[in-house]
């Protein structure tokens, strides 16, 4: 991998301290891993948030990065290349820079439905296999951890999360660390007019976590890097009935410390540090400052101190001149600049992405897939908001571009979060009302308008055009 980015080999001397500082540089801290420090002065996990704005080179960083964790540094005498898991997400594909060495793990309990998404020839089918090294399968979120376990050091895994939640929700009643399970509910078993509501698919990395802390020690040096760490814990996160999602940060709030001494190491990417709840804010011990044109925190200005920093090194603006391909990383003690080379697209994929739907296994029990077979309500939905999709199993209804998220048109439960394609309207919370989930989106021009009606027992679509006629 290296040789074909053009990438040296990693030289910890080149990170030479600050005048005053202490010991050793602080990105080889980050990035070399030792049980008993020698080269570095940190021992086993790391973590570190990594802010930059769009266009700041947050992808071709996450990717060098990737590969310098799978470097096995010959200065240091154990072995320390990490087993590297990418967030695999149904929205973006960044990793495909490294699709040539990646081994793709997918839910065994979910049916996958892979497009291209192509700026030039539109949407058409994707072979996952015929793109990457390896595709392989997991029952739940602790046999994902035993065969991730079985891999070799130095191996990069993008990991799709389950729909499912298959084992999810029995790790928590396991765990001490809550006062009760956590919920993990399928969008095909929601139902909110008995306060069933479905369960985001990104809480899934919430089981993930505790299983590699938990039971997971035995897969060796281990490094998850995540893109858009605020959607998954958010500044805004509520204790909501169904979901119970600040009690899930707790979580990943208690398995903290526990991770970095398992060898498990975290390395979250947002644009803003606001967005990111303020329980994991505090427990990140290294920052990285991206190339985006925004000062750095200043010793002397506190309120510009990250939540958690009890002091800053730096005591001057050294960020907002940098340009593409060097970042700034720093914490409490010490900092310095680091440097990464490009490493770009195949040709193929500079103006596509992959999109890897998830949905409902090929077979559930009777009880979930008995219907009446006499009903004829059928949603009904405004198609300038969404598009439709359904397979045998699963039927949804997805926010067009350039909004997001999807809510099921068979119970409409809201499966990704619901971010509006249109300038100047927000989706409202979906309500339930006379036996169906209404959705409206509402602006300061038109006011509450419904998009979409969703009989929570339907089982097929309709574009219904008196639905959203005020936005047309």
């Amino acid at each position: 991998m290296r040789q074909k980015f053009g990438i040296p080999p990693f030289d910890p001397e080149e990170f030479v301290p600050e005048p005053g500082q202490v010991k050793s540089g602080v990105y080889p801290d980050l990035v070399v891993h030792e049980r008993k420090p020698d080269v570095t002065t940190t021992p086993r996990g790391t973590d570190a948030f990594i802010k930059g704005d769009r266009g700041s080179g947050k992808s071709t960083k996450a990717a060098s990065l990737a590969i310098r964790l799978m470097e096995d540094f010959p200065f240091v005498d154990e072995m320390n290349a990490n087993k590297v898991i990418w967030r695999g997400s149904p929205a973006r594909s960044e990793w495909l820079r490294l699709k040539e060495w990646a081994t793709v793990w997918l839910p065994e309990h979910a049916t996958v439905e892979a497009t291209w998404e192509d700026e030039d020839d539109g949407r058409y089918e994707a072979a996952i296999e015929d793109v990457v090294r390896d595709v392989r399968y997991y029952d739940d979120v602790l046999d994902l951890v035993d065969k991730l376990a079985e891999q070799k050091p130095g191996t990069f895994n993008v990991v799709y999360p389950d729909p499912s939640f298959s084992g999810c929700r029995e790790l928590t009643e396991e765990t001490q660390r809550v006062g009760e399970p956590l919920p993990f509910i399928p969008t095909w078993e929601a139902d909110p007019s008995e306060g069933r509501h479905a369960t985001p698919l990104t809480d899934w990395w919430f089981a993930f976590i505790l299983a590699r802390t938990e039971h997971g020690t035995h897969m060796g040096w281990t490094a998850l890097i995540f893109d858009e760490v605020g959607d998954f814990v958010p500044q805004s996160a509520r204790n909501s009935p169904g979901r119970r999602l600040w009690d899930k940060i707790d979580l990943l709030r208690s398995l903290w410390a526990e991770s970095r001494r398992a060898r498990f190491s975290q390395y979250y990417l947002g644009h803003y540090e606001e967005n990111v709840h303020e329980k994991i804010r505090r427990e990140f011990k290294w920052r990285i400052q991206m190339p985006d044109g925004s000062p750095n925190p200043l010793k002397k200005v506190r309120g510009t101190w990250p939540v958690g920093f009890d002091n800053i090194p730096m005591t001057s603006d050294l960020t907002s001149g940098l340009s593409i391909g060097t970042g700034l990383c720093y914490n409490t003690a010490k900092f310095s600049y680091f440097g990464w080379k490009d490493i770009p697209e195949a040709p193929a994929d500079e103006n596509r992405w992959l999109r890897a739907r998830l949905g409902a296994p090929a077979e559930l029990p009777a009880s979930s897939t008995d219907v009446d077979a006499d009903s004829n309500e059928k949603p009904e939905f405004d198609d300038s908001v969404f598009a439709s999709w359904q397979n045998q199993m699963d039927h949804r209804l997805y926010v067009r571009d350039p909004g997001s998220g999807w809510i099921s048109a068979k119970t409409g439960a809201v499966g990704d979060e619901l971010a509006s394609p249109i300038e100047g309207m927000a989706f409202e919370e979906p309500a339930v009302e006379d036996g169906e989930v209404v959705v409206r989106m509402a602006g300061s021009d038109v006011g509450s308008v419904v998009v979409a009606c969703i009989p929570t027992t339907s089982q097929s679509f309709n574009s219904g055009s008196d639905i959203g006629g005020e936005l047309a």
